[in-house]
């Protein structure tokens, strides 16, 4: 494989993914359980579609430096598919469970998850350009996450405890969250190695 070619593997991986992501957003919001489990199915279906292209590449004995760079890529990209997954998995409960969160808590899961688009698009684009300051701006949606995610983790206790937040929802909110973060490590750590 030539280093055009890995460029258009993760370009159509990134391209692929990000109008599933927007309908997971608006399935979540607009609490429609069926577009989340299209958005599962979807997802799904494009890493079953990598899966034989992976085997081949690492099956093979003599790489070439863009197999060799795919394969030193491939753990960022399974951590960001498995935050992905379990993204979808705890809103998929979330909104089939028809569990309330406060409006409070829907725009801040709102504001994480543009966040996260934005570092996605981001992202895509540095793979395109290379660019560096797409790079810094990805750490620093990375910085702004983790930043928002910790301050919003003591308002969030706060709902707990006077119970404006039931425990079923908060470990729901607490895993989006969770996801959100790891999505957005997982595009950092993607990003240095790209």
């Amino acid at each position: 494989m030539e280093d055009k070619e890995l460029k258009q593997r993760f370009l159509d991986i990134f391209e692929t993914a990000t109008p599933i992501l927007e309908d997971l957003k608006k399935g979540f919001f607009t609490q429609q359980v069926g577009l989340i489990q299209e958005c599962e199915k979807r997802f799904g279906d494009l890493l079953i579609s990598r899966v034989p292209y992976v085997e081949k590449i690492i099956g093979e004995k003599e790489k070439s430096e863009a197999d060799k760079k795919y394969v030193r890529l491939l753990p960022a990209l399974q951590t960001i598919a498995l935050a992905i997954e379990n993204l979808m998995y705890k809103m998929e409960a979330k909104v089939a469970s028809n569990i309330l969160f406060s409006e409070k808590a829907l725009s801040e899961i709102r504001d994480l998850y543009s966040l996260m688009q934005e570092q996605f698009r981001d992202t895509k684009d540095y793979v395109l350009t290379k660019n560096p300051g797409l790079h810094h701006a990805i750490k620093q949606h990375m910085e702004k996450m983790f930043k928002m995610i910790e301050e919003l983790a003591i308002v969030h206790q706060n709902r707990l405890i006077t119970g404006i937040c039931m425990p079923q929802a908060s470990y729901l909110y607490l895993d989006i969250t969770d996801s959100l973060k790891r999505i957005t490590r997982g595009l950092v750590d993607f990003a240095d190695k790209v």
